[in-house]
C-alpha cells in the first residue's frame, strides 16, 4: 500500500504537467513550429527506443537479479551507455541530412549536436527509471518522472520564450532538460560513481549477454519507434507543418491517458511477472503467466477506453482555458490521436511474457510485423484523405492488438517451450 501512494502520485504529476504542457504550447507556440518541434522531439527517441534499448532492457531484466554488486553493475550501464554513442551519432547524422537536403533547410544540420544530447539524456533516464522500478524504489522514480516531466515542459518553452519562439531556440530548451535529467541521475545513483570496474569475467559475461539478450532489442525499437512516431511524420508530409502541429497537441493530450494506465499497471505488475518467468518449468506455468497477461491487457483497454471517451465528450469544454483558439481544430482529434498510443502500447504486457522467456528474436517478429502493417495503412489511408486517415487511427488498435496477441501466444507458448537457463541464474 505504502508503494502505491508514490505510484498514484507519479501519474497524477504526469497528468497535471501534460495539461500544463498543453496549455502553454498552445498559448504560446504557433502550429507550423510546434508541427517541426514534434518531428525534433520524435528524433530524440532513437536513442531511448533503438541505439540504447539494449542496454535498457538488459538492466530492467537484470537489475533485481545484480543485486549482490548493483552499484558496479551502474558503473557497467553508465559506460556502456557512452559507448552507444557510436551508433547512435551516424544514425542521428544520417537522419538529419535526409530530412535537410529533402527539405533544403539546414537549420537541421544545426540541430544535430542537440539532438545527441538528447538522445543520451532521453537513453539514460530510461535507464534509471526501470532501474528504479526494477528496485522497487517508487519515491526516487517519482522524483525522477517529476522532474523529468517538469523540464520537458518548462525548460523549452520558457528558453523560447526568453529568445524568440522557434524551432531552434525549442530544441535548445530541450535539451537542457536533458542535462538537467543526467545531473540528477548522477545524484541518485552516486554510489555508482566510485564503484570498482567489474572484474574481467564478470565483464565478458555481462558483454556477453547484452549481445545476446539486448542485440534484438534495436530492431525491436525500429517498431516501436514507427508505431509511436511514424504518424507524425506521415501527417506532417502529406497536410504540412500546420497540421501536424495541432496533431502533435492532440497527441499529446490523448496520449496522457494509456501512458497513464500503462504506468501504473507495469509498475504494479512488471517485477511480478519477471519473478514469476524466472520459475516457470512447465507448458502449464507460462499458460497461467499469459492469462495474467491477459488480464492486465483487458484492464489496460478498459482504462484507456473509459478515459479516452470521457475526454471526446468533454473536449469542447476545453477551449480557451487550456487550449488556445488557435488550435480549437486539433480537438475533434483527441480520442483519434489517443488510440494512436493505445494501439503503439496495446501488447506491452503481452511482450512481457516473451521477455521473461528471453526471447528476444520472438518480440521483434511480431513488433516489426505489428509496426510495419501500423505505418504502411498510416500511409495508404493518409494518401487518400484526412478522413479516411482519422478513420484508420480509430481501428488501429483492434488491428494491432490482433496481430501482436495472436502471433506472440503462438511463439511463448508453443510446445517445448521454456526459458533459457542460463539467464536465470545469478552470476557471482
Amino acid at each position: 500500500m505504502r508503494s502505491l501512494v508514490p505510484i498514484v502520485a507519479n501519474q497524477l504529476m504526469m497528468l497535471l504537467l501534460g495539461l500544463v504542457g498543453v496549455k502553454l504550447i498552445t498559448r504560446l507556440v504557433p502550429p507550423d513550429v510546434n508541427g517541426l518541434y514534434t518531428l525534433f522531439v520524435s528524433l530524440t527517441q532513437i536513442g531511448p527506443l533503438i541505439t540504447h534499448s539494449g542496454i535498457t532492457n538488459h538492466a530492467s531484466r537484470y537489475w533485481q537479479r545484480e543485486g549482490n554488486h548493483a552499484w558496479i553493475y551502474a558503473r557497467f550501464l553508465w559506460t556502456e551507455s557512452w559507448r552507444g554513442l557510436r551508433l547512435l551519432v551516424p544514425i542521428v547524422v544520417l537522419t538529419v541530412l535526409i530530412r535537410a537536403l529533402k527539405d533544403g533547410n539546414w537549420i537541421w544540420c544545426w540541430l544535430l549536436p542537440l539532438l545527441v544530447v538528447s538522445n543520451l539524456a532521453l537513453a539514460l533516464n530510461g535507464i534509471g527509471s526501470l532501474v528504479l522500478n526494477a528496485a522497487q524504489r517508487p519515491w526516487q522514480m517519482l522524483l525522477l518522472s517529476t522532474v523529468g516531466n517538469a523540464t520537458r515542459v518548462l525548460a523549452p518553452l520558457g528558453f523560447a520564450w526568453m529568445t524568440t519562439m522557434s524551432l531552434g531556440m525549442l530544441s535548445v530548451g530541450y535539451t537542457l532538460h536533458g542535462i538537467l535529467i543526467i545531473g540528477l541521475l548522477l545524484a541518485l545513483f552516486h554510489k555508482a560513481i566510485g564503484a570498482s570496474k567489474p572484474d574481467a569475467a564478470r565483464s565478458v559475461y555481462w558483454h556477453q549477454e547484452l549481445k545476446d539478450y539486448g542485440g534484438p532489442f534495436m530492431l525491436l525499437g525500429v517498431g516501436a519507434w514507427l508505431l509511436q512516431y511514424a504518424d507524425r511524420w506521415i501527417v506532417e508530409q502529406s497536410f504540412g507543418s500546420a497540421q501536424a502541429g495541432l496533431f502533435g497537441v492532440a497527441l499529446q493530450l490523448g496520449g496522457i491517458i494509456p501512458t497513464m494506465a500503462v504506468g501504473v499497471l507495469m509498475q504494479l505488475y512488471f517485477p511480478g511477472i519477471f519473478q514469476k518467468s524466472d520459475h516457470a518449468r512447465t507448458p502449464d506455468d507460462w499458460r497461467t503467466i499469459a492469462r495474467q497477461c491477459d488480464r492486465i491487457t483487458i484492464g489496460f483497454v478498459a482504462l484507456t477506453l473509459a478515459g479516452l471517451l470521457t475526454l471526446h465528450l468533454v473536449a469542447p469544454m476545453f477551449t480557451g482555458w487550456l487550449i488556445d483558439d488557435k488550435y480549437a481544430a486539433a480537438l475533434p482529434m483527441l480520442a483519434a490521436a489517443g488510440l494512436v498510443m493505445l494501439a503503439a502500447l496495446g501488447n506491452q504486457f503481452y511482450y512481457l511474457l516473451l521477455q521473461g522467456q528471453h526471447n528476444s528474436s520472438a518480440m521483434v517478429k511480431v513488433m516489426l510485423m505489428v509496426a510495419g502493417l501500423k505505418t504502411l495503412a498510416s500511409a495508404v489511408a493518409a494518401a487518400l484523405s484526412w478522413n479516411t486517415f482519422m478513420v484508420w487511427l480509430w481501428l488501429s488498435p483492434l488491428v494491432c492488438m490482433a496481430v501482436g496477441r495472436t502471433m506472440i501466444l503462438r511463439l511463448a507458448l508453443a510446445p517445448g517451450t521454456v526459458a533459457r537457463p542460463a539467464h536465470n541464474k545469478t552470476r557471482d
